[in-house]
Parts: C-alpha cells; sequence; structure tokens
C-alpha cells in the first residue's frame, strides 16, 4: 500500500511541472474570476424576486384577543437591485414590526394601504418597488372581555356496518370550548355546533379531528375538537321480561297469560352483561277488542337504546279483565 501510494505522489509531482497543467490551472483561475465578476454584475441589476415577510404586532396588551386571527406573513413581490434583494432574503428573514398601540383604537387595529406600504418600503429599503403584496390594508377586530366557556354540539350522520353498533354517546373532546367577542355577541352565543360528520359503514371506532362551524364576529378557542367515534360488534341475546301495562283505567286490573315475554335482541358485546339492558315489552288496554281474548305484544321504542333487532319469540298473549 505505501508503494502504491508513493507511485501516486511522484506521478502528481510530475504532472504539477508540465505546462499543460499550467495552461489549465490559468485558465480555471480565469473563469472563476469572469464568473464572479458576471456575479457582480448581475446582482446590480434590478430583478424581482417574492418573498415572506413575517408580520410581528408588539405591544399588545395581554387583555386583547382578536377576534379575526392577524396573518402570520404577507406575501409580497418586489423589484429593486439584486445585492439589495439578495440582502433582504439570504441574511435575515424581512420582518415587519408594528406596533399595536399606533392603530388600535375602539376595539379595532387598522392599517391602511398607504400605511402598510410604507411599513414594507422601510423592510426592503426605499429604493425598492412592491409589485404586488397578498395583504394590502389590515382590519382586525379585538376585545378586551374574558371568554365565555360554551359546550360543544356534535352534527353527525354516522351509521355502523352490519354486524356493528356505534355505542355511548358521539361527543367531542373537549366537550367546551372558549368564545370571545364584543359583550351583545356573548349574550346570543349558549353553543357551538362542528361541522356535520358524514361517516357510514364503520367497521370500527375512529378518533376524527374536525372544524368548529365559524360565528361570524366571534373567536372560538379552540377552533377544531376531536371526536371518538365507538363501534363495537354485535352480539345475540335471549331474555325473559315481565309484560307491562299501558293506559289500564283505575278499578280495572289486566291478568295477561302468560305474565313475561321471551325475547331476543343484540346489543354490543361489552353490554351482554348488564342486566338493565333487556328490552320493554307491553301491552295497551285500548287495544282490546270485543270477543278477542288476545293482546299483542309491543316493543317500547323509546327505551331501546343499545338494542336493535328485538323480536318477542310469541306475538300475543290471552288475558283477563278483572274489576278491583
Amino acid at each position: 500500500m505505501s508503494n502504491r501510494l508513493q507511485e501516486i505522489k511522484e506521478s502528481w509531482q510530475n504532472v504539477k511541472t508540465t505546462s499543460r497543467f499550467r495552461k489549465l490551472l490559468t485558465f480555471f483561475v480565469f473563469v472563476v474570476i469572469a464568473t464572479l465578476f458576471w456575479f457582480i454584475m448581475a446582482l446590480n441589476d434590478n430583478i424581482q424576486d417574492d418573498f415572506e415577510v413575517k408580520m410581528n404586532i408588539y405591544n399588545v396588551p395581554d387583555s386583547v384577543t382578536f377576534i379575526n386571527v392577524p396573518p402570520s406573513v404577507i406575501h409580497v413581490v418586489v423589484r429593486d437591485r439584486g445585492t439589495s434583494l439578495w440582502r433582504n432574503g439570504l441574511f435575515a428573514r424581512p420582518t415587519l414590526d408594528i406596533n399595536f398601540r399606533e392603530f388600535a383604537e375602539d376595539g379595532v387595529f387598522h392599517i391602511n394601504k398607504a400605511e402598510l406600504s410604507a411599513g414594507l418600503k422601510n423592510v426592503f429599503g426605499a429604493n425598492a418597488n412592491l409589485i404586488s403584496t397578498s395583504v394590502d390594508s389590515l382590519k382586525l377586530i379585538y376585545t378586551t372581555l374574558p371568554p365565555r366557556r360554551v359546550p360543544v354540539v356534535v352534527v353527525d350522520e354516522l351509521s355502523p356496518a352490519v354486524g356493528k353498533i356505534i355505542t355511548g354517546k358521539v361527543e367531542a373532546i373537549p366537550g367546551s370550548i372558549s368564545v370571545y367577542s364584543s359583550r351583545s355577541a356573548l349574550d346570543t352565543v349558549t353553543r357551538v355546533f362542528t361541522e356535520k360528520i358524514v361517516r357510514h359503514n364503520l367497521e370500527e371506532s375512529a378518533e376524527i379531528s374536525v372544524q368548529l362551524h365559524p360565528i361570524p364576529g366571534v373567536r372560538i378557542v379552540p377552533a377544531d375538537v376531536k371526536v371518538k367515534i365507538n363501534v363495537e360488534t354485535l352480539v345475540r341475546k335471549e331474555a325473559t321480561v315481565n309484560i307491562k301495562i299501558d293506559n289500564l283505567p283505575p278499578g280495572m286490573d289486566l291478568l295477561l297469560f302468560p305474565s313475561t315475554a321471551k325475547v331476543e335482541y343484540y346489543v354490543a358485546m361489552s353490554n351482554f352483561n348488564r342486566d338493565d339492558m333487556t328490552p320493554d315489552i307491553r301491552v295497551d288496554y285500548r287495544d282490546i277488542q270485543e270477543g278477542d281474548k288476545q293482546l299483542g305484544l309491543k316493543v317500547n321504542p323509546h327505551q331501546q337504546r343499545g338494542m336493535i333487532n328485538i323480536k318477542t319469540l310469541t306475538d300475543s298473549v290471552e288475558y283477563t279483565l278483572v274489576r278491583n
């Protein structure tokens, strides 16, 4: 290995002493010098470039909350000498500093077009030509009132896949948020709604982020919430339940034969062993027909949350009326 290195060194020494190498080296030096001159001359020409100017509003009191959030950056197209633009874009990010106290009055922070252009001119220099800006003026509403906490209402259109069930209440996390606005607006805001969530054929539980529906003149913090949707597998269950009687007149009694009914239904796997997860089966006194000794069984639709496909193994029961 050492012999090989020695051979390479000797070859390099021989190359360096040749006239051809000296000519190549001289040519390379002139190319570098010419490139530098070209670069310097190019930078002295007027060019156009895009910049993201950071907007920094300072001297904002802690009690102030902007209702419409100020932009974090302003996109600006500037034409100026290349050296000036290069200096602004390379050595430091352009920043527009605005004193809140100079432009805020009676709940409004306002900078007109001329004032904003003057501020940007100061950022890029007096000779800079502003071709276009993403913001030509600013009018921001703010409040010094404390926030109001209101509940979040989830708006949804959900359906599970076959053999599945959505369990529990679909709720937002967090369940309440802060709203900022004027006194009159705060008095009218009692709750906020999510944007509508549409999900069909849900196979498994999901946690999604959803935006809150905006309210004009009101700032909502946070602007989005998480919504958890619990999806479980359905399992078949059987039970024997007591039959209840509706609309029985005073002084009357209704004896049922049998007084219980066997039912089958489906519940979420986690609810299988819950004693309170049983259907509500009823008969109605007003369904009695003269000469008919059978009363039809009915499933109470208002007390069957979490249970689906409820079926009684018999459609009716016999009865006897008794006066007390």
